[in-house]
């Protein structure tokens, strides 16, 4: 299935795999859909193919690393833990946490894990937790700026995937 991205200004190119025609549509209709947006598409050469809309602001990159987390309200250190981390983005991390803790929807982490690129990269990120699905969480990046050594190293390594 054809994934479709939409853009900052809410527009989508489609492109057609049989005539390579393309074309840009309104994706706004789409964008506060809670679910999966799976569209069908016609082409004017009469060809129909389906295609998923993807609202992600920045590409997400399907991983599989061992690291750990950190729980730190008040800047303390209060738990512990081993993870996997599922997926990476410039901005976040799904992980999937090796034993039940109690965390909640906006706990502050410290989450490390070491990239799988050439210098075997060691990223080391404050995150705040956006979205828990039993043993998945979903973590935002506190810092994403270009002076931050650990978003570069996230940065090269998704730019180089």
């Amino acid at each position: 299935m054809q994934k479709i991205y939409v853009t900052n200004d809410n527009k989508a190119t489609l492109a057609c795999p049989a005539c390579e025609r393309s074309r840009t549509i309104d994706a706004s209709p789409y964008i506060t859909m809670s679910r999966v947006v799976r569209i069908r598409i016609k082409c004017p050469c009469g060809h129909h193919y389906p295609a998923e809309m993807e609202r992600r602001r920045h590409f997400r990159k399907a991983v599989h690393f061992r690291g750990t987390y950190a729980q730190v309200p008040g800047g303390r250190h209060v738990g512990r833990g081993a993870m996997a981390v599922l997926d990476l983005s410039r901005t976040g991390v799904r992980m999937r946490l090796h034993e039940n803790k109690v965390l909640r929807i906006g706990d502050k982490l410290v989450v490390e894990f070491q990239l799988d690129d050439g210098k075997r990269s060691t990223v080391r990120k404050e995150s705040v937790v956006r979205r828990i699905d039993g043993s998945d969480l979903g973590a935002e990046f506190t810092a994403t700026g270009a002076s931050d050594p650990h978003a570069k190293a996230i940065g090269f390594y998704l730019f180089a995937a």
